[in-house]
């Protein structure tokens, strides 16, 4: 059986850098193959030279003949063609940055991030940071679904070295209206509950989870994750592309994509299968 692959997308831009870093870094030590991706628009593509185009992505990947690092350049709109690069039988991991694919200068986190996690299955890696080292922790946010969940069991057997601390952000029903600090406390409690079982059904399907630690966060998703990364700014923050509906929303639904937007974190985005 061959190893999985690890896709990486490149625009051969300085962007593109911290993504093609962290991948390498990850193919090494998951002892994975790597294909590194610039996709071409038709009228580039009618004019391309593919020498011309290995030459240039081996000095972007900084990769020789003998790295065994495979290259594609798929044709068509370039968020369009890294998914279905992604969609691969043996590829196991996407990873992108965000960066910009088009010329009107802004930025496609919005737009060419999101195309990709909406119509890909695959787990996809969103890198923002330099990999100055492996992922030593990770910050996983949960509603107590099953898609948070399989997030979570995922991204730890995919890094089994990395402590894993799981989040939930949690209010009080109508908190405007509720002012009995009874409330509060109960729907406290209550949540609390709900995190001790799903760790422990956690830790029964992968034991070493039994080790992770967990909090309750009164506020926002976002929030409880920024008050996690301030404990460890390189952890790797990991989320189910569905909430507790399980079903996919436009635009990957909103606590994933406003994650992505405002965190300055890398983030793992697992999706238990297409809809």
């Amino acid at each position: 059986m061959t190893s999985p692959y690890i896709v990486v997308a490149t625009d051969f831009s300085a962007r593109a850098d911290r993504a093609i870093d962290r991948a390498r870094q990850l193919s090494l030590e998951l002892g994975w193959g790597l294909r590194a991706v610039h996709a071409l628009e038709v009228e580039e593509a009618d004019h391309a030279e593919r020498a011309a185009l290995e030459r240039r992505m081996r000095q972007c990947v900084m990769a020789g003949p003998e790295d065994g690092v495979e290259f594609a350049f798929p044709v068509g709109s370039p968020p369009r063609a890294v998914a279905r690069c992604g969609e691969a039988e043996d590829v196991d991991l996407l990873v992108v940055g965000p960066a910009r694919y088009n010329s009107l200068g802004d930025y496609l986190m919005g737009t060419a991030v999101d195309y990709i996690l909406r119509h890909t299955a695959k787990p996809v890696l969103v890198v923002k940071n330099r990999p100055y080292q492996p992922y030593r922790s990770i910050i996983a946010g949960t509603d107590f679904s099953e898609a948070s969940a399989d997030a979570i069991l995922a991204a730890a057997r995919l890094f089994p070295k990395a402590s894993v601390h799981i989040v939930h952000s949690w209010h009080v029903p109508f908190d405007g209206w509720q002012q009995d600090r009874y409330v509060e406390g109960q729907s406290e409690a209550g949540f609390a509950a709900q995190m001790e079982q799903f760790v422990a059904a956690l830790a029964a399907q992968e034991p070493r989870l039994g080790d992770a630690t967990h909090e309750l966060v009164r506020g926002a998703p976002g929030d409880a994750v920024r008050r996690a990364l301030e404990l460890d700014p390189a952890a790797l923050v990991v989320a189910g592309s569905y909430g507790a509906s399980g079903l996919r929303q436009a635009v990957l639904g909103s606590v994933v994509s406003d994650l992505l937007r405002q965190i300055d974190a890398d983030m793992l985005v697992l999706t238990p299968g297409k809809p």
